[in-house]
């Protein structure tokens, strides 16, 4: 702040103004006071003429009031007034004889140096304001030659734009589009050459479309490569003022012309190519030029665009008459009938198979009532659906409705049936039945079949169980012998104790602890009987098929009991390696038992002259494995594939009817299981069977 108002001031005092003002008030200073800065006698400088009031140097400080006031304008003009007022008020009050009329005059000068102040502010202002309006005239004047010179250079370029435009919408066509473009840019321009290069975008590359005054050089351009390529990439108009100093231009174009302008050609902020102009000569483009071909090149990418739309237009016209080309062929050709009806159900058109559904031929068809077709039933039907499909909702389809063909027959349709809208308001529906009478018919037909075939597969499931209960019927009229024979040996002994204890008690010479020892052997031989007895009960019971938790060792031990003194009849060895790590499985207890009571049998029946029989439990990955081992006679390989066979038998004496393999495989199956068999004749047989360990257990099993 400080140092602003020092720099003002050392301007004024440089002013040579101030300083001429200074003088003024120095000689005014000495006419006031003569006597005392002068030492004269006289009390005025002016005594001479008779003047001895000072009333001629109170007005001569006017002067340097009024010079002030115009040079630095009204504050400056109060400022040297308040000085002047200092300057004379020390002699009204303090030398002046005449007080009265020194303060008048005092008074006066002081107003009259106000109103000079005041018409000096005045005049300057009112000096400003004219000086201002005629800056403003001046100014508006080279405004309006600027804006006339605007509006005519625009009216040239709107013309020059008119008549391009007027040139380039006369066609639809590309090629035509763009060769009168160059015609009118030469026209316009007054160039020697003009090239339109247009953008590929798939390739991203300039591909040259029409040209006036140049040769086909490059008639492909990278984008971003050469003076068009740049332009392209940028969207900004260049200009080049020698070309044959720029590398980037092409060398015939470098040889043929001088300056060149390369503007884009531009539709909705996107670049469809380069429009560019060129002459032989140096030539500067100006702005207005740059703008003007700017102008043509949107002008000409927006024509670019129209005519792409055209094209594209007449394309997709073209597509879409060859789609209703192959709509109404579909339509026509559809295995399915198809129709359409109005609101109040009259039918606007339907195709072939509609003809043949109905009976009606189509010229009859279109116009009549759908209601015609349909039963009282099938009415509320429709109606239903139709409503549901107006309030919007869905409707599950197909859905199956019944129509009555001209012949008066019905048939069985399953129909689809849509809401039309035009604009947003329903106007009809769609319908696309198909005729399924006869596979309704079949339908029925197969439910009939399909119930007389579960009736049989009933039959067919109680004969397996009446199988599986006769074949164990024959396995226990094969172990009657031996199992008789096992029974008897612990009666006859029983018999032996008792007919000793009745003739010891009868004779009274029976010690207590004899009679103790009869009666514990009689009971160790009662329990080996029983336990034999309720095992060949268990196995011979009937029971429906039920899958538990069950245990392999106990089946194999449970099945061997039952044999196990026709082992010893045939001395037969018994060697038994069951894993006793064995998990349980979900299995039929009863079913595995009879499968390993029917293979220790055969087992057993192999060895006529005595052998080795080996019972083997073992798990196998996921599976549980049981191996039935014996050192019989074996089986010869052209039986081997019959072994499942029912009814098939190796057996010379008649012991069974073949069917015992047969319901084992069947029992193995059912536990998705396998069983197979190895052998070797005069050596011995191997059946082995696999059960899976993680069976799910079902309510039934055929």
């Amino acid at each position: 702040m400080a140092l602003h108002m020092f720099s003002r001031g050392l301007k004024i005092v440089s002013n040579p103004h101030f300083w001429a003002v200074m003088i003024l008030f120095a000689i005014g200073v000495v006419l006031h006071y003569p006597q005392q800065i002068l030492g004269i006698d006289s009390p005025s400088v002016f005594s001479f003429l008779g003047l001895t009031r000072h009333a001629v140097e109170r007005i001569f400080l006017l002067v340097p009031i009024s010079y002030v006031s115009f040079v630095f304008g009204m504050r400056a003009g109060l400022i040297f007034l308040a000085l002047a007022a200092v300057i004379m008020l020390p002699r009204v009050f303090l030398i002046s004889q005449y007080f009265p009329d020194s303060m008048l005059e005092t008074i006066g000068v002081i107003s009259v140096g106000i109103l000079i102040n005041l018409w000096s502010n005045s005049y300057r202002k009112e000096k400003e304001r004219r000086q201002r309006m005629l800056s403003e005239l001046e100014t508006a004047h080279r405004q309006l030659q600027s804006h006339t010179a605007t509006i005519e250079e625009n009216e040239k370029r709107l013309a020059t734009l008119n008549k391009i435009s007027s040139t380039i919408s006369q066609s639809l066509e590309l090629s035509q589009i763009l060769n009168s473009a160059i015609n009118s840019v030469v026209d316009s321009m007054r160039v020697d050459g003009v090239w339109i290069h247009l953008l590929d975008r798939e390739s991203n590359e300039l591909v040259l479309a029409a040209h006036h005054g140049i040769c086909e050089e490059f008639t492909r351009i990278k984008v971003g490569y050469g003076l068009s390529g740049r332009v392209a990439e940028s969207g900004q108009p260049l200009f080049v003022g020698d070309l044959s100093k720029d590398p980037r231009a092409p060398k015939t174009a470098q040889q043929q012309m001088c300056s060149a302008l390369i503007v884009p050609l531009s539709s909705k902020g996107k670049v469809n190519g380069t429009l560019g102009v060129s002459s032989r000569s140096y030539r500067s483009f100006h702005q207005g030029e740059i703008e003007l071909l700017t102008a043509i090149g949107n002008q000409i990418g927006v024509a670019i665009d129209n005519a792409r739309l055209y094209q594209r237009q007449q394309e997709v016209a073209e597509e879409l008459r060859i789609s209703e080309q192959r709509y109404r062929e579909l339509f026509e050709s559809a295995h399915d009938a198809i129709w359409v009806h109005d609101l109040d159900g009259n039918i606007t058109t339907a195709n072939r198979a509609a003809e043949e559904l109905g009976g009606y031929p189509i010229k009859e068809l279109i116009g009549m009532n759908a209601r015609v077709f349909l039963r009282e039933e099938s009415l509320n039907l429709s109606g239903r659906i139709k409503r549901t499909l107006l309030l919007g909702e869905t409707v599950e389809q197909p859905y199956e409705q019944r129509l009555i063909r001209r012949d008066g027959t019905e048939a069985i349709l399953q129909l689809t049936t849509n809401l039309i809208r035009e604009d947003g308001k329903p106007t009809g529906f769609l319908h696309i039945a198909r005729d399924v009478t006869r596979e309704k018919e079949m339908q029925d037909k197969l439910s009939a079949a399909y119930r007389e075939l579960s009736e049989s597969h009933q039959r067919l499931k109680e004969s397996q169980e009446q199988l599986i209960q006769a074949e164990k019927l024959t396995s226990l009229g094969q172990l009657a012998a031996s199992i008789a024979h096992e029974v008897n040996n612990p009666l006859s002994g029983i018999l032996v104790y008792t007919q000793l204890l009745i003739k010891k008690i009868a004779s009274d010479n029976i010690p207590k602890e004899t009679a103790l020892e009869y009666l514990s052997k009689m009971e160790f031989e009662l329990i080996r009987s029983t336990k034999l007895i309720r095992n060949l009960l268990d196995f011979a019971r009937q029971s429906s098929p039920a899958f538990r938790q069950v245990n392999l060792n106990d089946v194999v031990n449970r099945a061997f009991d039952l044999a196990a003194h026709s082992a010893e009849l045939q001395h037969v060895q018994v060697i038994k390696e069951l894993d006793p790590s064995l998990p349980n499985l979900m299995a039929d207890f009863d079913q595995l038992q009879q499968v390993c009571t029917n293979l220790i049998l055969n087992a057993i029946q192999a060895m006529t002259e005595g052998g080795r029989l080996t019972l083997r439990t073992s798990v196998d990955n996921d599976q549980l494995k049981i191996e039935v081992q014996d050192t019989g006679s074996g089986i010869s390989p052209e039986n081997m594939s019959k072994l499942f066979t029912p009814f098939f038998t190796t057996k010379r004496e008649v012991k069974g009817v073949g069917l015992g393999l047969a319901v084992a495989y069947g029992i193995v199956q059912r536990h998705k299981g396998k069983i197979e068999a190895q052998s070797k004749e005069g050596e011995g047989t191997t059946f082995t069977i696999y059960l899976p360990l993680h069976l799910e257990e079902r309510k039934e099993r055929v």
